[in-house]
């Protein structure tokens, strides 16, 4: 059900029974020293193909950049300003929208975004009465949340958290064959937000964010991807996308 992967005579074809399209967001970003930079769009869009799969529905290629200025004193992470990301959402949209899409779901993986896709969908929304766009934060679902509070307690943390790079280990077991786990003290820190990438750096200067991700394993990715997964395919039903 991936959008790439299918031909515009086959999505033709799907637009008759289905308007609705997944799309998965995320970021390029650092994890702290034992997760993937890839982790915010790799679990997006990892969760938005078993959605696709469950519920028959297509999936849209993920973005990949997002909102992460704070992060961009670690190498690797890169960004886009607040107000370049609203235009690519409203630009990505409109197309999608121009051919027949009405519905549209995007999975996040990244809370740097929630400010400026949910600014991006009422700049959408004043000039549109006719499309639904909606928007699940995977981390925030509740049964995620108490399965990881069950799992990992205060050391899950808000960044880098065993949640999800639990995800990342169950679905891409083969980039941590050369990344050595190791625990990590959690401190919590208490500062203004949002930071500059110098104050994050100042602040977190590992990268994590209270989190142990020493406490991550597939075998509790494959749960919180499972429950994701599930719960965000009753809510396909509920709004009847």
């Amino acid at each position: 059900m991936e959008l790439a992967f299918k031909t515009w005579t086959q999505v033709e074809e799907y637009l008759k029974s289905s308007q609705t399209l997944i799309v998965p967001v995320g970021s390029t970003e650092q994890h702290g020293p034992t997760a993937l930079i890839g982790t915010d769009f790799l679990t997006a869009m990892d969760i938005s193909r078993m959605v696709g799969e469950k519920a028959c529905r297509l999936v849209a290629p993920s973005l990949n950049y997002g909102m992460a200025n704070h992060h961009l004193g670690f190498p690797g992470s890169a960004s886009l300003n607040p107000s370049t990301y609203i235009l690519v959402i409203k630009d990505l949209v409109e197309s999608w929208k121009c051919q027949g899409f009405k519905n549209f779901l995007f999975i996040n993986g990244h809370g740097g975004n929630i400010a400026p896709l949910t600014s991006a969908f009422s700049e959408i929304k004043r000039g549109s009465e006719n499309s639904k766009l909606s928007l699940v934060n995977w981390w925030h679902l509740k049964c995620v949340q108490d399965y990881e509070n069950e799992a990992f307690k205060e050391e899950n943390g808000f960044h880098a958290t065993c949640g999800e790079v639990s995800v990342t280990q169950h679905f891409h077991p083969e980039a941590f064959k050369t990344i050595t786990s190791q625990n990590f003290k959690v401190e919590k820190t208490i500062n203004h937000w949002p930071l500059s990438s110098t104050e994050m750096k100042k602040f977190y200067p590992d990268g994590r964010m209270a989190s142990n991700p020493g406490l991550a394993t597939s075998a509790h990715g494959q749960k919180i991807a499972q429950l994701a997964c599930d719960h965000i395919c009753e809510m396909l039903k509920t709004w009847g996308f």
